[in-house]
């Protein structure tokens, strides 16, 4: 369901606007980084083809704007676009969202922390709230899994709870990570 203040956007959509946000760039830079082995792709997949596809529908919603064009050795020029200034903080809001389903946590939240790490920004506000929505997710499932009667539903449940322990683990790595200082390189 679309918000009034945010697209209803798949997921390689906002990673595609994201990345544009960061600043103008072509559909060819987008899909380097979205490569199978690359900073994004190698956690999120996304094809040279739906990158383009992306860049499309993002340009037909007014998120973002051709700019310029690129001369390239390898083909036709290339399209440069970046983000309008409502997409930009749109993208920020996102950005700053905690998932509200555990099933979420895997690629949408880690993809968002990825995305924060691109911008120098840190995930403290993120994590934070995330682990509120993590407290909520366990304490409907805890309910739940007292009140089945059923050992199977039981079973499911706990099996469940043991994805929110994970969960939890996961943010407070982050959360270790990011409060230690960067390596220094050179």
């Amino acid at each position: 369901m679309e918000k009034p203040d945010r697209p209803d956007l798949p997921l390689a959509e906002w990673i595609v606007l994201a990345l544009v946000a960061e600043r103008p760039s072509h559909g060819f830079a987008i899909a380097a980084l979205t490569a199978e082995s690359a900073e994004i792709g190698a956690f999120w997949y996304i094809s040279r083809p739906m990158v383009y596809r992306s860049i499309t529908r993002l340009a037909e919603r007014g998120l973002i704007t051709p700019v310029g064009t690129e001369e390239s050795d390898r083909g036709p020029q290339r399209m440069i676009y970046a983000a309008t200034r409502s997409a930009k903080t749109t993208v920020g809001r996102w950005l700053s969202e905690p998932v509200t389903q555990l099933f979420d946590v895997r690629a949408d939240l880690t993809i968002k922390l990825l995305l924060l790490q691109r911008r120098d920004t840190s995930p403290a506000r993120l994590v934070e709230r995330q682990r509120v929505v993590i407290d909520e997710i366990e304490e409907s499932l805890r309910t739940r899994e007292e009140r089945a009667a059923d050992h199977l539903v039981r079973a499911i449940y706990t099996w469940r709870l043991e994805h929110v322990r994970a969960a939890r683990r996961f943010l407070e790595a982050v959360e270790v990570d990011s409060a230690r200082p960067a390596a220094k390189t050179g």
